[in-house]
């Protein structure tokens, strides 16, 4: 059945992302295609910022997948889902013995991720470029703290 099977149900329409976890693997396959999604929608709010003529239309589309993950973030780590024999993930078990280390990072996230949307509402190419920024630097922080760089 895989990723989309009866075990686990992701709902990325719209680009929202809520897994129904059924199993630890299950839970982490949801939880790599999900911030693999993220990526895409980040990499497009890149390339939308350095052409000449912003690309608001991409950007904001992007930017609702991003505040859309932000939100369903909170699910993606049952559990049972962390660091453990014969389970692959880059995702350190801090996440699960720091909670509210974590959660304040995970709130960070949400909150520049609503805030970028809000800047790419205004139109305005400096604010969203600040708030992308600002977006990223949340992003590097969880990353620095609560995910390994190994394979």
């Amino acid at each position: 059945m895989g990723i989309r099977g009866c075990c686990l149900a992701v709902l990325l329409t719209g680009g929202l992302a809520t897994p129904l976890v059924g199993a630890a693997p299950d839970a982490i396959r949801a939880r790599i295609e999900t911030y693999r999604e993220l990526g895409a929608s980040f990499k497009a709010v890149n390339d939308g910022l350095r052409t000449d003529e912003v690309q608001t239309v991409l950007i904001g589309q992007a930017a609702r997948h991003i505040r859309n993950v932000a939100q369903a973030q909170y699910g993606l780590f049952p559990s049972g889902s962390g660091p453990a024999p014969g389970l692959k993930t880059k995702a350190r078990a801090e996440i699960w013995r720091q909670p509210a280390r974590f959660k304040a990072a995970q709130d960070a996230f949400a909150g520049a991720a609503t805030g970028f949307q809000q800047a790419v509402a205004s139109g305005d190419a400096d604010a969203m470029r600040q708030a992308a920024r600002k977006l990223g630097e949340t992003c590097k922080g969880c990353h620095d703290s609560f995910r390994t760089r190994a394979d």
